[in-house]
């Protein structure tokens, strides 16, 4: 999360933080420390431990405190001491945050979220150019089309789970909106911003990523072909594409 060359997940989270509409949906991110790690467990159950500078969802951990002892990925230990050591050796010396674990939806038993396109057009005003439903591979925690995830129509996901409307994906454009925009003043250099959202069960969407410089590659799936044509023209225009 490289926002204009100087910003990791920590900064990125910090600022929306700020921001006094959208914080509500910005998941709890801190610095990786072995007792932050237990403080956020404690707290939450379940979190995902990320590469503080990471792109594509490499590196990303889901730990999980459970009745019987402690897991992650497909390890399980009895204690929290055996865990943390484990994840140490695992992460070594990258400077990972510790993310509050957001227990999304599903689409057939798979994991989803939301890729919400937000770029600056030719006049240099912010503008919501899209939104995709992106499913994780079967066997990933990632939604991430290069980890084996797929593309599906926003609209598809939605109905499912009892928001196919107009005013809900209103909502999801203006939160888009939102976010860049200040992320903008915190970040001047941005010129698009690819939000990652994810869904709870009471669909209360989460900001979980925000990547300056977004791949569109799952649009191209869509029925209408504009969509993609447009966010394609901005990237050219800003030298992205």
């Amino acid at each position: 999360m490289n926002l204009g060359g100087y910003a990791t997940k920590q900064n990125v989270s910090d600022s929306l933080l700020k921001h006094g509409e959208i914080n509500r949906n910005v998941p709890e991110t801190r610095l990786y420390s072995k007792g932050t790690l237990k403080t956020m467990l404690d707290t939450y159950k379940m979190v995902y431990v990320k590469p503080n500078s990471g792109t594509g969802g490499s590196g990303v951990i889901r730990v999980e405190r459970k009745e019987n002892g402690y897991s992650f990925q497909l390890h399980t230990f009895p204690d929290f001491d055996s865990m943390a050591a484990a994840l140490r050796k695992r992460i070594k010396k990258t400077p990972y945050v510790i993310q509050q674990g957001i227990h999304l939806l599903r689409h057939k038993g798979r994991l989803f979220d939301l890729r919400i396109m937000i770029q600056k057009n030719p006049r240099g005003v912010w503008e919501t150019t899209g939104i995709i439903g992106r499913i994780g591979h079967p066997r990933k925690i990632v939604t991430n089309l290069c980890r084996g995830g797929s593309s599906k129509p926003v609209e598809v996901l939605l109905r499912e789970h009892g928001a196919d409307n107009k005013r809900y994906k209103a909502s999801l454009r203006s939160l888009g909106l939102r976010a860049a925009r200040h992320l903008n003043k915190t970040f001047p250099r941005i010129k698009e911003v690819g939000l990652d959202v994810g869904l709870d069960p009471n669909l209360h969407p989460w900001i979980l990523e925000a990547n300056p410089r977004p791949k569109i590659r799952g649009f191209k799936t869509l029925k209408d072909q504009s969509i993609y044509r447009k966010m394609l023209g901005y990237q050219k225009y800003h030298g992205h594409a």
